[in-house]
């Protein structure tokens, strides 16, 4: 084989390529791209909006450890509620309790997390966003409960648990 049979076939390939009637295989290449142009579409829409909610829980996260902290009258309004969980008297534990859920209730409002009750607020956590968030859903099963069994008996040792799981979510929060 020599050079110019080479050369003459490297041109009827470029020929071929050049002269193909490209016109039955068209509609179907339009089809794929059609196709591809819609997943990638729908790709970029999805993709936005995880960005998005990753975004609100990076802002949601950032502004927590924003919110100013005054330690002082943290750690002040936070032993007037220790006091009344330590009471002898069952309603001074129960408004405790009502108290602690309540504070934790406008930390989280402070720290972004949107809703009309700490229960909503607190489906909004992710699991990996706060440690303490299983010990704030016991600690507010207490408190609903107490305002919501007209009949429930809150003992010493429930109080204690309870402020004890808020606490440790205020200490994670840096609140106290």
């Amino acid at each position: 084989m020599d050079i110019t049979q080479i050369f003459n076939g490297v041109l009827d390939g470029i020929d071929f390529f050049t002269y193909y009637d490209y016109s039955k295989i068209i509609f179907f290449l339009k089809i794929i791209a059609g196709i591809a142009s819609t997943v990638f579409f729908y790709g970029i829409i999805y993709s936005s909006q995880k960005i998005k909610g990753i975004m609100e829980r990076i802002h949601a996260y950032d502004t927590a450890k924003s919110v100013p902290k005054e330690k002082p009258k943290n750690v002040e309004e936070w032993k007037k509620i220790l006091e009344k969980a330590g009471s002898g008297d069952e309603n001074e534990r129960k408004f405790a309790i009502i108290a602690a859920d309540s504070l934790m209730e406008k930390i989280l409002g402070l720290a972004g997390y949107h809703g009309e009750n700490l229960g909503e607020k607190l489906k909004m956590i992710e699991r990996g966003d706060l440690d303490s968030l299983d010990d704030i859903w016991e600690a507010h099963k207490v408190r609903n409960r107490i305002a919501h069994e007209a009949d429930f008996s809150l003992s010493q040792n429930e109080t204690k648990l309870a402020i004890f799981r808020f606490e440790k979510a205020l200490k994670e929060l840096e609140y106290i």
